[in-house]
């Protein structure tokens, strides 16, 4: 299989804060979210969190990852264990 990652990835194992804006019918939530570590690069990260996050949601990390404190979603899928969601995060 061709790779197509950029950057290599290094295993992250760190849990850290997020906050996400999700636009609701009425208004803007800003959510705080718990997110760990599985593995990060020079263009992103990969996380598991609890929210099923969307691909676009717009991630500010609660301290700089890579020198970079902002991230756009670019995938979620469920994971093994239910509520448990593993994202794809590009760095921005």
């Amino acid at each position: 299989m061709l790779e197509q990652r950029q950057f290599e990835r290094k295993p992250f194992d760190e849990t850290f804060y997020c906050a996400v804006s999700v636009l609701d019918i009425i208004d803007t939530k800003i959510l705080n979210l718990v997110a760990r570590g599985i593995d990060i690069s020079e263009g992103g990260i990969g996380i598991k969190t609890d929210y099923p996050l969307e691909p676009g949601h717009v991630l500010r990390l609660n301290k700089p990852l890579n020198h970079k404190n902002v991230g756009v979603v670019r995938w979620c899928e469920n994971g093994e264990n239910k509520g448990i969601y593993r994202v794809g995060v590009k760095f921005v």
